[in-house]
């Protein structure tokens, strides 16, 4: 009964193993699928059609959340092998209960009553007969469910298939969230180098424009700029008129003509250019087709932008632009339109000085020089702070310009954390000194609150000082709040909050890419560990391998010491008293000779040596001459076979001869036992050395000749099969470096040698100098490197071996670690002929 017991234990491990080695081939082949993948369509169609695939469903959906919109958006659906168009759903029944409890369902039959008591009716395609629902995690938030569903089988699914189908999930949203990052970052950089262009364009504008006093030139120059800068089929700039209270227009362009005059009461309820300059506010209006509306011309535009030229207390217009494009001027449009109306305030506030009084256009000059070069400044600025990717960098940049270009006492840099509900201090400087940072979360002040509810810049004056807050803004996406602080009361004005807002726009964008950054270096760091550990898998099994030989011999050689040790104190009493002493010595001559060689014959030199014996043994007339030349041989005594002729021919002779073929074994399993310890301590040594880490960074003097026989040493069950190691290693001296990861470089280097020799072959190591660099040669009679993708091999994630593999970092991380040596490393390879990686590291 035992018997039966462990084998049907033996049977059901074996199909636990055999379906665990499935769900991990299943799960490789989708990360081998996914594999450097950060188009999100693409993610969501392999992932899908694996999913159809592994689990035969006729129904898979992948429905992805936007918490905006409350909705889930579908960019992969297929039912009965047709696939339909990306489309969205709302939030209801059984995806709605996995976004809520972040579990999964499973439905095997019953699923028409499960749908209504879910509140999940079928708004397409057939009614199933099984369904699986799965959620995606990404970190503490569901980012969307899976589906399968199968329209013709009750049971279709099982408890195991949602258990890997989870880890699929998983596996897709860490996917979609690095899709996701991966746009974003591009995001962030185009509108980096957008803003960097429109400050650029912009200061020249200004330049241009305030450096003009003929207004009608002044007008013409805007509307072409406004035209390149902004989506525009209206353009018209409105000046108050003193004596009529109206607002007349001084300038107009419509589709490139000149648009008629008109006049506009400045009580007009339906003219949005009179509201803006009733309230002295700046006016963004997207209107939908067909609404009424007052035109000042004859284009039915649907996005408008009015803003009202202010000098002081003093209204001097209005100017807008319109387009017929619906939605068309974003935060981005209505910033860069708020700085052209500025200059053309600027410029119409200079004519008007002029024609009053030189002595004040000379000061509005040297105010405007002022304006000028502040823009400049603040151009420059932008593109120190949007160029640092580290957080410290841009906090640092930040505190600097933020104390030259303001009048500061103190203030902070928060970021928002728990969900938006706190502040985290990242920087606070009171007085000109910093703050100690510390990871204490704190509540939202007021001011700092409605910053964030408004998304827009806070003045906040108490007690006789000024503050102002600004939002960090990244998109629509808050990152966090800035405030600077004055003891003077209305210290700050328009120019101030110019000044902070470009600022903080500026930081924001830095902050972001600093946050994608990390998320992406913490991603790639997590790829470089799974490489290392399958690289360790690797070396361990090549250790064992090697390791096990050794090991035998050493288990077959106790075996037959045990054997033979047995017979020989069994034999040696009568042995001596059969010998006499001379027969005695020349007994204990005999064995020397097996502890004195360390002569290794193969069968072919012991039959040939067997044959010289035999016949040497003939002509003494000795009898069962050929078994005897045997042992002589084995005993390693046969070059001296006449001078044992009286043991040879003694009437015991059989009995002395296997008394000492016994004795010989003895030693013989020893010697061998010796040389196995010996091999397995080499091998222990090399692992050792190899597997020590040190994570001091301080560089050590090492031999590359012992630190590449060390590798070698690890990869010898490889290597001994067929591959021939040539090495040259001449003397260079010691070489300062990080020993630990030149040992990394060697073996990612010697590792793609010897696959891409298939194991047969030559591999040539050389150790030279040439001047003030080492160099180390590893060349291999593999199949080369084609030219089309020679220059994409130290590209993160390129490889050319077939899928699950190879990652692609072996040779980026190689090229790293170099580069931290301050060293070079280049390719030689010509197809089927082999290739040579050439590493020079400074000696110095």
């Amino acid at each position: 009964m035992s018997t039966a017991h462990g084998q049907g234990r033996s049977s059901v491990s074996a199909q636990l193993m055999a379906q665990r080695e499935a769900d991990l081939a299943i799960i490789n082949s989708v990360q081998s699928a996914l594999a450097a993948r950060l188009e999100l369509d693409d993610i969501c169609a392999i992932v899908g059609d694996k999913i159809r695939a592994i689990f035969d469903a006729q129904v898979v959906s992948i429905a992805l959340l936007d918490s905006e919109q409350q909705q889930f958006n579908v960019p992969y659906y297929i039912e009965r092998d047709v696939r339909e168009a990306p489309h969205t759903i709302a939030i209801y029944g059984f995806r709605k209960h996995v976004l809520s409890t972040r579990q999964a369902l499973l439905f095997n039959e019953k699923l028409d009553q499960h749908s209504i008591a879910y509140g999940n009716p079928v708004l397409r395609g057939e009614n199933a007969k099984s369904a699986a629902f799965i959620p995606m995690i990404s970190g503490d938030e569901v980012t969307g469910v899976v589906t399968l569903q199968h329209l013709d089988l009750e049971f279709a699914f099982s408890e195991a298939d949602v258990a890997l189908l989870k880890t699929i999930t998983n596996i897709l949203s860490a996917a979609t969230e690095n899709a996701r990052l991966f746009a974003e970052t591009q995001k962030l950089l185009q509108l980096t180098a957008a803003r960097a262009s429109d400050l650029e364009v912009i200061g020249r504008i200004g330049r241009e424009f305030t450096a003009c006093l003929d207004m009608q030139a002044v007008f013409h120059s805007l509307a072409l700029n406004v035209h390149q800068l902004l989506k525009t089929n209206t353009f018209f700039v409105l000046l108050m008129n003193s004596n009529t209270q109206k607002l007349d227009m001084v300038f107009g362009m419509e589709n490139g003509a000149t648009l008629a005059p008109f006049s506009l009461a400045l009580d007009d309820p339906l003219a949005m250019s009179s509201r803006c300059a009733h309230t002295r506010l700046e006016v963004v209006r997207h209107m939908r087709p067909g609404e009424p509306r007052y035109l000042a011309g004859s284009c039915p535009n649907l996005s408008n932008l009015y803003s009202p030229l202010i000098v002081g207390e003093r209204l001097l217009g209005v100017m807008s632009v319109q387009t017929m494009e619906a939605n068309a001027y974003s935060e981005r449009e209505q910033s860069i339109f708020r700085t052209l109306c500025s200059y053309l305030t600027i410029a119409l506030d200079n004519a008007a000085a002029l024609e009053a009084q030189h002595e004040a256009e000379a000061q509005r000059a040297a105010t405007l020089e002022q304006a000028n070069a502040t823009l400049e400044q603040l151009g420059a600025i932008g593109r120190e702070i949007t160029g640092n990717l580290e957080q410290a960098a841009v906090l640092s940049s930040l505190d600097r310009h933020v104390s030259a270009l303001l009048d500061t006492h103190s203030y902070r840099i928060y970021r928002l954390r728990s969900g938006g509900s706190k502040l985290a201090l990242v920087l606070g400087v009171d007085n000109g000194q910093r703050l100690p940072r510390n990871d204490e979360l704190i509540d939202i002040d007021p001011a700092a609150a409605l910053c964030i509810a408004e998304q827009q810049e806070v003045l906040d004056a108490q007690a006789g000082t000024s503050a102002i807050y600004a939002p960090l803004m990244a998109g629509e996406l808050v990152l966090g709040v800035m405030s600077i602080h004055t003891p003077r009361a209305h210290a700050y004005g328009e120019r101030d909050v110019a000044i902070f807002r470009t600022l903080c726009a500026y930081g924001a964008i830095a902050l972001a890419n600093s946050d994608t950054l990390a998320t992406l270096r913490k991603a790639q760091a997590m790829i470089i560990q799974q490489e290392k550990m399958a690289s360790l898998g690797q070396l361990v099994a090549n250790v064992a391998h090697e390791i096990n030989t050794p090991i035998g011999a050493i288990k077959a050689s106790g075996h037959n010491i045990a054997e033979a040790l047995q017979q020989t104190l069994a034999n040696l009493p009568r042995l001596f008293q059969l010998l006499d002493l001379p027969a005695q010595q020349l007994f204990i001559d005999m064995l020397q000779h097996t502890r004195a060689t360390g002569e290794l014959l193969n069968t072919r030199e012991e039959r040939a040596l067997t044959r010289d014996v035999t016949s040497v043994l003939e002509t003494a007339g000795i009898e069962d001459a050929r078994r005897k030349a045997a042992l002589l041989v084995e005993l390693r005594a046969h070059a001296h076979a006449s001078h044992y002729l009286l043991l040879l021919a003694h009437p015991h002779s059989d009995f002395v001869l296997d008394t000492a073929a016994s004795m010989a074994s003895i030693v013989s399993s020893a010697s061998n036992i010796n040389t196995a310890v010996e091999r397995v301590a080499k091998i222990v040594f090399a692992l050792k050395t190899y597997s020590r880490v040190d994570s001091s960074g301080e560089l050590r003097e090492i031999d590359l000749g012992q630190s590449l026989d060390t590798v070698l040493t690890i990869y010898q069950n490889q290597t001994k099969q067929g591959i021939e190691v040539v090495r040259n290693y001449q003397a260079i001296g010691m070489l300062r470096c990080l020993p630990d990861e030149l040992s990394q470089v060697w073996t990612n280097l010697i590792y793609n040698a010897i696959q891409a020799m298939q194991n047969q072959g030559t591999l040539s190591i050389d150790i030279g100098r040439v001047g003030n660099e080492a160099v180390v040669s590893i060349r291999d009679t593999g199949c080369g490197i084609p030219p089309e993708i020679r220059d994409r091999i130290f590209d993160a994630f390129f490889t050319t071996k077939p899928a699950g593999e190879g990652s692609g970092l072996g040779l980026d991380i190689v090229r790293k670690i170099v580069d931290k040596h301050h060293g070079r490393i280049t390719v030689e390879s010509e197809p089927g002929h082999g290739t040579m990686f050439a590493v020079h590291l400074p000696m110095q």
